[in-house]
Order: C-alpha cells, then sequence, then structure tokens
C-alpha cells in the first residue's frame, strides 16, 4: 500500500513538474520580432475577356518589405506586412503605362515547432490594395479601383543566434479589382505571388 501511495505521489511531483516546465517554456517566448525581406512580386494577372486581344500584362517588380510580428502564444502569430510595388503595364508586349501598388497585408499564423532550430509556419489573413499613380498612355480616365482580398502564406523561420533568425516565405494575395480604361470599366485580377527571403529579430 504505502508503495502504491509513493508511487501515485511520485508521479503527481512528475506531472507537477512537467506542467511547469511547460508553462515556463510558454512564459519564456519572445512576443514581438521586426523583419525586413526582399520580395520578389509576379502578378498572375488576369483581364477582362475585352481585353484579351491586346494581350496585356503587368509586370513583375522586387521590392523592400518590413514586417511587424506580435506572439499571443508560442505557436500561434498574427503578422501585418508593409510594402510598395511598382509594376509596368504592356500591351502586346509594348510599354503602355504603369501603377503603383500598396498592399497592406494582415496574417494569423501557426509555428508547429516553435523554438526549434527550423520553425516552419502556416498563414491566412486580408489584403487590401490600394492602386496610386496609375497611367496609360495619356488616358486621363485610367483608374484602378481599390480592392479587398484575402491572402495565404508558409514559410520558415531558421535560427542564427540568438534572437536572430533567416527566414523564406511565400504569400499569394487574391486581388481582384476593376480597372477603368476610356472610360469602361473591366474586371482585373492582380493575384500576385510573393516570394520572400529575409531576417528578423525577436525581443
Amino acid at each position: 500500500m504505502m508503495k502504491r501511495v509513493r508511487g501515485a505521489v511520485g508521479l503527481v511531483l512528475v506531472l507537477i513538474l512537467g506542467m511547469a516546465s511547460v508553462v515556463k517554456a510558454e512564459d519564456d517566448y519572445k512576443q514581438f520580432g521586426v523583419r525586413v525581406r526582399a520580395i520578389y512580386v509576379k502578378p498572375n494577372e488576369s483581364f477582362d475577356d475585352k481585353l484579351s486581344g491586346a494581350n496585356a500584362k503587368v509586370s513583375d517588380d522586387i521590392i523592400p518589405e518590413l514586417d511587424l510580428e506580435y506572439f499571443f502564444l508560442k505557436n500561434v502569430s498574427t503578422e501585418l506586412i508593409a510594402g510598395v510595388t511598382r509594376n509596368d503595364i504592356k500591351l502586346n508586349g509594348s510599354f503602355q503605362g504603369s501603377t503603383w501598388l500598396l498592399p497592406p497585408t494582415l496574417t494569423v499564423k501557426y509555428h508547429p515547432l516553435a523554438g526549434e532550430l527550423v520553425s516552419p509556419y502556416v498563414g491566412f489573413g486580408l489584403n487590401v490594395t490600394f492602386p496610386f499613380n496609375s497611367r496609360l498612355n495619356g488616358d486621363k480616365t485610367f483608374s484602378i479601383d481599390n480592392s479587398v482580398g484575402w491572402a495565404a502564406q508558409g514559410g520558415a523561420d531558421i535560427k542564427i543566434k540568438d534572437n536572430l533568425y533567416f527566414n523564406i516565405d511565400y504569400k499569394y494575395i487574391n486581388a481582384d479589382t476593376k480597372v477603368k480604361i476610356g472610360g469602361a470599366k473591366y474586371d482585373l485580377a492582380l493575384n500576385p505571388n510573393l516570394f520572400g527571403f529575409g531576417v528578423g529579430y525577436r525581443f
């Protein structure tokens, strides 16, 4: 009987110590992060069928990006990215104009291996795209509407030392909008793919 009591007490102590270590691990994680990335922006554009004959294209771009991250839990964070792209507009392979895009994006990320040397993650969230300074061959009516859509991402943080990380990241942004040309409006899906790498710091 005493052996069973001692065994039960020992098991309870082990569980308590185990729970304490888990709580301590949860308390030890760094809640804030800042990251800079180089981003290759590749639009997967789709124009209205009425413009398909013009072979319309939106060019790729490479931009710097800043993002801020906050960890609600050790394995769950939210990330806000900010950057600005400039994209050429081509018709039948010829440059016709350009547009600037400001696409702030907020995602919620899950990190299944948080704290490990390599910490992958997946995320899903919201994107708002604001086009500005849009120009097309002297067409004063030309404009691109704002858009609201979803964003999905995946990537990994790789620990360099202490709180410093190397990061690789991919995002797909759903950006369906409308473009105004010659006074008429047409559907335009920009839907860019964002390929990024950079460094981040947790504190």
